[in-house]
């Protein structure tokens, strides 16, 4: 596995072939009805994002994460990914927790926190394993009515 910065080409990669359950989250916070809508808003929002990275299985992307500052100190974490993520899983988990996490506590940061969609327990299950906790249920947070879990890790 390697991770490198987001691109407009390696979004479009990762998104245009996003698991279905992510397509499923990222919808429904997304004005988008299509997949291809979806991939043109991604792309616009995190192909060029100061924080992005992009994790790849030799040379084909694979996932695409990014820490989006919402308030001071404050990070939200995002991710998404393709249905080969397990092949790189334990790796990317080992460098977000242990570059990307710690890169942003040395700064300063003491909340990172995401939102996932209710029912999506690998998801959850991933989120957990990064040192994230379930914080709260968010009924009605999305544009379909879906109902969304917080996770957060916060400085103790």
């Amino acid at each position: 596995m390697r991770v490198d910065v987001t691109t407009p080409e390696n979004v479009r990669h990762v998104a245009e072939r996003m698991r279905a359950s992510d397509y499923s989250e990222f919808s429904a916070l997304s004005h988008a009805s299509s997949r291809e809508a979806l991939t043109d808003v991604l792309i616009a929002a995190y192909g060029d994002h100061p924080s992005g990275i992009c994790a790849y299985d030799g040379s084909e992307p694979v996932a695409v994460g990014a820490m989006v500052e919402g308030r001071p100190n404050v990070m939200t974490l995002m991710f998404f990914a393709t249905d080969d993520f397990p092949k790189i899983a334990l790796p990317l988990t080992r460098f977000i927790t242990t570059n990307l996490f710690e890169k942003y506590r040395a700064e300063g940061v003491h909340r990172i926190e995401c939102v996932s969609i209710e029912g999506y327990e690998a998801a959850h299950r991933w989120i957990k394993l990064l040192g994230l906790h379930h914080e709260a249920v968010f009924p009605g947070y999305g544009k379909g009515g879906e109902a969304f879990y917080q996770f957060s890790w916060v400085k103790p």
